[in-house]
């Protein structure tokens, strides 16, 4: 049974060597790689929770963008509609303006006609009254008087009135 006997020089050595290995790799193997590793473990957590940031950055830019567009679009539609109405109110009043012109235009020229056709009537009574004292001048050759004349011919004019 000798084959199963412990030696305690190996032991020991092997216990020995087995600790300065385990030191050895402790400080320069598995410290360094532990910190790379934890090290990497947060830049992979500070790189998400970056593009987490950006991401609601962007959402926020994109609804920033869309209300602003909104805006746009409303305030473009206002000026249009702003346009329109003030183009038909300036539109109406010219339209009104106009007709406003014309209407005088024409009110005057049916004074003017009117003038016209009273100085004409009044000439045409004139002449028609000289032509009735003349020719009734001639018809009774000479016998009335001036004064008989204008009421002949005034009494003439009234009844062709």
């Amino acid at each position: 049974m000798e084959a199963f006997e412990i030696n305690w020089k190996i032991l020991l050595a092997q216990i020995i060597n087995y600790a300065i290995i385990l030191f050895v790799l402790g400080k320069y193997a598995y410290k360094p790689l532990l910190g790379m590793l934890e090290e990497r473990k947060e830049k992979i957590a500070k790189g998400l929770s970056d593009a987490e940031k950006a991401a609601k950055s962007l959402e926020n830019a994109e609804a920033e963008a869309k209300s602003i567009r909104e805006k746009a679009f409303k305030e473009a539609k206002e000026i249009i509609e702003e346009t329109k109405k003030s183009a038909a109110t300036e539109a109406s009043a010219i339209v009104k303006k106009a007709n406003d012109q014309a209407n005088k235009v024409l009110k005057q020229a049916k004074e003017e006609a009117e003038n016209e056709k009273k100085k004409a009537l009044t000439s045409a009574k004139h002449q028609i009254g000289e032509l009735i004292s003349i020719a009734l001048s001639k018809i009774l050759k000479g016998e009335l008087s001036d004064d008989q004349k204008e009421k002949l011919a005034t009494k003439s004019i009234s009844e062709i009135e």
